[in-house]
């Protein structure tokens, strides 16, 4: 059986769904979001930054290298 085209047929309509006071939906914009009315203050100079020492360093670099040996162990290992 051929589809036959109609020229009343049913569409659907958009609706809107009211608030509890009757009106119509509120608009949600984001402004100020990605651009702000006012820019962001600057801080008055580079911000300080203090290197760890090289002992902090070096026991950081034995940790992670006893993590990654003990995870390799418990990977290949045979039981």
């Amino acid at each position: 059986m051929p589809y036959e085209f109609a020229e009343n047929e049913f569409e659907l309509e958009a609706a809107s769904s009211g608030s509890l006071r009757g009106g119509p939906p509120r608009k949600v914009t984001g402004v100020g979001v990605l651009d702000p009315p006012v820019p962001p203050k600057r801080p008055p100079g580079p911000i300080p930054r203090e290197s760890p020492s090289l002992f902090v360093r070096a026991v950081a670099g034995l940790v992670l290298a006893g993590l990654v040996i003990g995870t390799l162990l418990l990977l290949f290992a045979r039981r």
